[in-house]
């Protein structure tokens, strides 16, 4: 588990990511990351995926298509 100390960042609040977890991301200056809410009540950091989006969209659909 990788602690993050939230800090004043101009007017806002904000965390600074050690360069273990942008490059797991494969994320760097400038890209844009979401922080996703799990159904289970905790948070996941993502890079996103258009066809991972793309993906899941399908099967989102598929299911509700199986509970009609």
């Amino acid at each position: 588990m990788i602690e993050l100390k939230i800090q004043a960042v101009g007017a806002g609040l904000g965390v600074e990511l050690p360069q273990e977890v942008l490059d797991q991301l494969q994320a760097s200056k400038g890209e844009t990351i979401f922080l996703e809410y799990m159904c289970d009540g905790s948070y996941q950091l993502v890079k996103h995926d258009e066809e991972l989006a793309e993906r899941i969209s399908l099967i989102d659909g598929q299911m509700h298509e199986e509970d009609a």
